[in-house]
């Protein structure tokens, strides 16, 4: 195998580079919510030696009932067992080394759609430093990211084993394909959507074949992407109609600039969600296919985007695990939308230089801004909630350790409630349903199997329905007596922006009827006798 030029090396190294600075953690403490559960799971199994909970062999994948998928906690416990590491330094290098070689993993695909070193450069470039990926792995152990991490390398088997160059002698390909189908449901159910990719590829396939074989080639490439097109606003029409598993979400709307129930509405602020998701250069997406529309015809890996892509746009709705797949699926079109810029500019290596120059400072910069931002935006006093674990939160917990002997307490602050439960051996209620937490015993679960086609299209996200959750909820809370209250919610009740503080009556009244034990700044513990 021929070894990259010292100009190609020395381009994958500031590769790696800008990667790493936008890693640095800018934040005293680990960021996020959902993380600070598998941080809690990771010191259960530390703790006991063991996944106790994991009876039915699903649960690995997290589709039992009261259970997430387990692949990235169980190699977080393995490694701060064998290291020492606390789980904290642990997700530092988490984060950074997995942002490292999903950069790398995508350099790597983005080769398949086009073989111009400086695309496929920029392209990855785009994929490290896109946002929706980049807060996710910012001092943050996520399984979302864990999975978007190692997915370009399992799209990059895939179309390398379509490659008739490298599909020859498949054995090895196939091993390494059945590998992460094993591997990455592990890691997160977005997963469940992998059918979804294989009948992209299969629609990629018929419709290569169907171009190959054509009288014209040229036009029958022109053809297809036009088919793919029209088939995506079809998808993106049922769903809009109620066809679909997801329909638009009036938060999704709500959220952004334009008001109204209409389709233009909602597709400007899918526009400007995507545009934040993605980055800046959104654009250049979209002059890759029109880059391949003038072209003619198409190369596997190209339609294969395409077919992905379309098929999203019949769930794009959803805005919990979708956004992380159609972001991945935009920024696929990168590498052929900078192919055009460097076909129209072939002949100005100069002008090249520059505009590479320039958009490589403006990813960055945007990049940068918008992290900042994300951070800066939970800095108000009248929530007491950062982006990052607080002090406070780590203060009362230690002080919870160290004065009381009951193992579990609620919150009217959702997100504290995790961050004190992973610093802190105590158990959070919002949680208590989670095998993990051991509270349940597993015994007395009445659960019911569901179909594939139910669970799919009801959009659950296990193939049992678990049916005395509240019976046993019920029975978890007459066990609490301590409750952790964030001061900075007005009159103990309310919701935040952060949709994180819980609204209940309880928490407004109960100084008047229980024991504050500790208080700082922004944390008060009460005590409460008979509740």
């Amino acid at each position: 195998m021929k070894s990259p030029s010292p100009v190609k090396q020395s381009g994958l190294i500031l590769l790696g580079l800008f990667t790493l600075l936008l890693r640095y953690p800018i934040t005293p403490s680990p960021t996020g919510t959902d993380n600070f559960y598998y941080i809690s799971m990771a010191k259960a199994i530390i703790s006991h030696g063991q996944v106790f909970w994991a009876e039915e062999v699903l649960s690995l994948y997290g589709l039992f009932p009261g259970t997430s998928p387990l692949g990235a906690t169980l190699l977080a416990s393995a490694v701060t067992t064998v290291t020492g590491l606390s789980i904290y330094d642990y997700i530092i290098i988490h984060s950074i080394f997995l942002s490292l070689i999903s950069t790398f993993g995508f350099f790597m695909l983005s080769g398949e759609l086009t073989g111009n070193y400086r695309s496929r450069w920029f392209a990855a470039l785009c994929f490290s430093l896109a946002p929706r990926f980049l807060t996710f792995s910012l001092w943050r152990f996520s399984l979302r990211f864990t999975f978007i991490a190692l997915l370009p390398f399992f799209i990059w088997l895939l179309l390398r084993l379509s490659n008739s160059k490298y599909g020859r002698h498949p054995s090895r390909l196939i091993a390494l394909i059945l590998f992460f189908i094993v591997v990455l449901p592990s890691l997160h159910r977005m997963a469940l959507l992998f059918p979804g990719m294989i009948l992209a590829l299969l629609v990629a396939h018929l419709l290569f074949y169907w171009q190959e074989n054509a009288t014209n080639r040229e036009r029958a490439g022109r053809q297809t992407l036009g088919f793919l097109i029209f088939f995506s606003g079809y998808l993106f029409y049922l769903q809009y109609l109620d066809f679909s598993p997801y329909t638009p979400d009036d938060d999704l709307i709500g959220a952004y600039l334009f008001i109204g129930n209409g389709i233009l509405s909602f597709l400007a602020n899918l526009a400007v969600y995507y545009l934040i998701n993605v980055g800046p250069f959104v654009f250049i997406a979209i002059l890759g296919i029109v880059f391949w529309i003038q072209e003619g015809r198409v190369k596997l890996g190209y339609l294969f985007s395409m077919s992905y892509l379309a098929l999203s746009l019949f769930v794009i709705s959803d805005i919990i695990y979708i956004p992380y797949l159609v972001t991945f699926g935009i920024l696929l079109f990168m590498a052929p939308g900078f192919d055009f810029f460097l076909d129209n500019l072939q002949d100005h290596p100069r002008r090249i230089a520059a505009l590479f120059s320039v958009l490589t400072v403006i990813l960055v910069s945007f990049s940068y801004a918008d992290l900042g931002y994300r951070v800066a935006a939970h800095e108000r006093e009248a929530q007491f909630y950062t982006y990052y674990v607080r002090d406070s939160s780590i203060s009362a917990a230690q002080w919870m350790d160290d004065s009381l002997e009951n193992d579990i307490f609620e919150s009217n602050d959702a997100k504290r409630e995790r961050r004190v439960a992973a610093y802190s051996d105590m158990l959070a209620q919002s949680d208590s349903l989670q095998l993990s937490q051991g509270l349940v015993d597993i015994e007395r679960m009445e659960v019911e199997r569901i179909s594939v086609k139910e669970m799919y299209w009801n959009s659950l996200d296990h193939l049992w329905e678990w049916n005395n959750t509240e019976i046993i909820l019920s029975e978890i809370g007459q066990n609490r007596s301590l409750s952790i209250v964030n001061l900075g919610m007005p009159d103990m009740s309310g919701k935040s922006s952060t949709l994180s503080l819980v609204l209940n009556y309880h928490y407004m009244y109960m100084p008047d009827f229980t024991y504050r034990i500790y208080s700082n700044t922004e944390l008060a513990l009460y005590w409460t006798t008979g509740y």
